[in-house]
């Protein structure tokens, strides 16, 4: 397949509860690629640790999360909640011909839907210089939770005002 003719193509859409095997997917498929830089083999190793599909269920069966795909084939998603964006992931693939800056607008109108003018990310290293193109300011720093007696896995808070939906 030829990504780039097939990048008009690319369809977005709500998540259904069928969509969580999916996402799984895409967030194991990601993590893998993030050794050796920004995150140690022993980070990524463990970064699934006590995590599985399930984890995904109800906010797939909401409809919270957006799902990009192009030809049937789920590439990428997004979820944004009342004033946070809580994930982004594109397939690799597909990196590079704007499916992470279309499901960074939906995120963005959702994280804003309730009139809040402030966006909070908890980000991977490796994607924060996409967020900062997006206006967001490192905050802080911190480490995700729950991973007691494993490898802790970094990550940059930042946040961004906006002054009405997807400023």
């Amino acid at each position: 397949m030829n990504k780039l003719q097939n990048s008009a193509n690319i369809t977005y859409r709500r998540s259904t509860v069928e969509d969580m095997t999916v996402v799984f997917s895409l967030v194991s498929a990601s993590v893998r690629l993030l050794s050796p830089v920004p995150y140690s083999q022993d980070v990524v190793d463990t970064w699934m640790h006590g995590r599985d599909v399930e984890d995904y269920r109800s906010d797939c069966a909401d409809s919270r999360i957006w799902i990009a795909e192009i030809e049937g084939r789920a590439i990428g998603f997004s979820h944004g909640e009342t004033g946070e964006i809580k994930r982004l992931f594109v397939d690799a693939d597909f990196a590079g011909f704007g499916v992470g800056a279309a499901l960074m607008k939906r995120a963005l109108d959702d994280a804003l839907s309730c009139g809040s003018g402030e966006v909070l990310i908890e980000a991977t290293l490796n994607a924060v210089p996409f967020y900062k193109k997006w206006g967001f300011h490192e905050v802080g720093e911190g480490v995700f939770p729950g991973r007691k007696g494993l490898p802790p896995i970094h990550v940059i808070q930042l946040n961004a005002k906006f002054g009405g939906k997807n400023d």
